[in-house]
């Protein structure tokens, strides 16, 4: 049994959201630099998938709320 784990703390990460990311490699990975940078292009496509996640969701309450009152208008119509 290994105890002995190899980490990446990247801490200079340009997030409002994020402090810190923190990566344990796998077992004999040999190449730290190469791992640093798998580490990093992570953390920018986490990014990048957020922010279009924020700005794809920014729209849905205003659907929800013309749906709705869209639903209101017509069940009015309906009954006048």
């Amino acid at each position: 049994m290994n105890l002995t784990k190899k980490v990446i703390i990247l801490d200079k990460i340009n997030s409002p959201a994020i402090a810190q990311a923190i990566f344990i490699l796998k077992d004999g990975a040999e190449c730290e630099f190469s791992a640093v940078a798998e580490a990093e292009r992570i953390v920018a496509e986490f990014m990048e998938d957020k922010i279009v996640l924020r700005k794809k969701s920014s729209v849905l309450p205003i659907v929800i709320a013309g749906i709705c009152v869209i639903g209101l208008l017509v069940a009015f119509a309906s009954v006048i």
